[in-house]
């Protein structure tokens, strides 16, 4: 019987072993993760951060009995080949064990890149990291945040609300392309709620008055494990639409993979669409049609959504509705969309995408004309 081992346990690792299981998967399934269970990552810079009641675990512990998928709490050192009958085994090594596997999918995800200050730095990637930033972030403490990304702003918005004083250090507006043009939007709120410095922040600031450094500037794929097993590895582990990677019956997945070609996605979207794919080439089964990216962002009480690409090229339309809503359209075709504290508009714009539906531009600009009657 065939043998699958998905090494690391998030939205991505996680969403695999469920993908294969509600596929017809009969082989053995296990997932190999130095935490007790399989967590969900997003929550952490909000909600878990501030102390609300989150529950972060993906599954009870009775789905994975139900669904006799294996857990390994321990932490994967390599991924290596031992010949066996002819052909090559695949052999996961542990700190404590070698697990032997026909197929592997790596989906360790990334790890946050810091700051060399002479100052306490945290990041925020795994559980670990958002418990030491809560006991850290007291009311009255200093922080200094530098970031031009998502993560940034919305570790802003945990900080003050955790009575922190904050000032941002960011050199660009976050996310522009992200949410294009609506992310000036989100910009000047961050601006009335907390103090911006708008350049980087570097060895020669001056942080005397600071308490803690929160470093949110990026990650680099987790790609430990995979070095020397003889998969290719550039700005994470190259794969092909299928995520397959240069060695036969490995896989890999979400933040740690890069489709040869094209630049490296890092965002919780992508973890699970790419984990519905490696469903389907290791079933052999036909994928569907791909779903445009969606991103979502939560920061200073306002909630920012994105589908598809919000930065219009020269031959396409960016259309405004209202001040908080914006369509990119190339001749009758909805590209991309983009809502801040608007949720239906994303919802209508992603089955607008994903069913191919004529669009008007003057009519999406309406705001008097419901997007309900254009899904007709």
């Amino acid at each position: 019987m065939p043998n699958t081992v998905i090494i690391g346990g998030s939205v991505a690792g996680f969403s695999v072993a469920a993908g294969l299981r509600d596929a017809g998967y009969t082989g053995g399934v296990t997932i190999i993760d130095p935490h007790e269970t399989a967590l969900d990552r997003p929550p952490l810079s909000t909600e878990y951060l501030v102390g609300d009641d989150v529950e972060l675990a993906l599954a009870p512990d009775q789905w994975f009995v139900d669904n006799a998928v294996t857990w390994i709490q321990d932490t994967v050192l390599r991924l290596n080949q031992r010949p066996a009958h002819g052909s090559s085994r695949l052999v996961v090594e542990t700190l404590t064990e070698q697990v032997e596997a026909d197929e592997v999918v790596i989906a360790t995800g990334a790890v946050p890149k810091t700051l060399e200050l002479d100052k306490p730095v945290y990041t925020l990637r795994s559980l670990a990291d958002a418990d030491a930033l809560r006991d850290a972030l007291r009311p009255g403490t200093s922080v200094a945040i530098a970031g031009s990304g998502l993560l940034a702003p919305e570790l802003a918005t945990s900080a003050k609300h955790l009575g922190a004083n904050v000032t941002a250090f960011t050199p660009q507006v976050p996310a522009t392309q992200i949410f294009g043009e609506l992310a000036d939007v989100l910009y000047t709120t961050m601006t009335e709620q907390v103090e911006v410095v708008p350049r980087r922040l570097t060895v020669s600031e001056n942080l005397d008055h600071f308490d803690i450094v929160i470093a949110a500037v990026g990650v680099e794929p987790a790609v430990t494990v995979a070095e020397g097993s003889g998969v290719s590895i550039d700005d994470g582990i190259v794969v092909d639409d299928g995520y397959r990677t240069s060695l036969a019956g490995v896989y890999a997945i979400g933040d740690v993979c890069r489709k040869h070609g094209q630049s490296r996605q890092d965002h919780w979207d992508h973890g699970r669409a790419s984990a519905a794919r490696v469903v389907h080439t290791i079933m052999g089964t036909q994928p569907d049609a791909p779903t445009p990216q969606w991103v979502w962002s939560d920061q200073f009480g306002h909630d920012a959504q994105a589908v598809g690409r919000v930065i219009p090229q020269a031959h396409e339309q960016l259309v405004h509705r209202g001040d908080n809503v914006i369509f990119v359209v190339d001749g009758d075709q909805l590209i991309g969309a983009a809502a801040v504290d608007d949720r239906k508009v994303i919802r209508a714009a992603t089955r607008m995408i994903t069913r191919g539906i004529a669009v008007d531009p003057d009519q999406l600009a309406d705001v008097e004309m419901s997007l309900r009657q254009l899904l007709r």
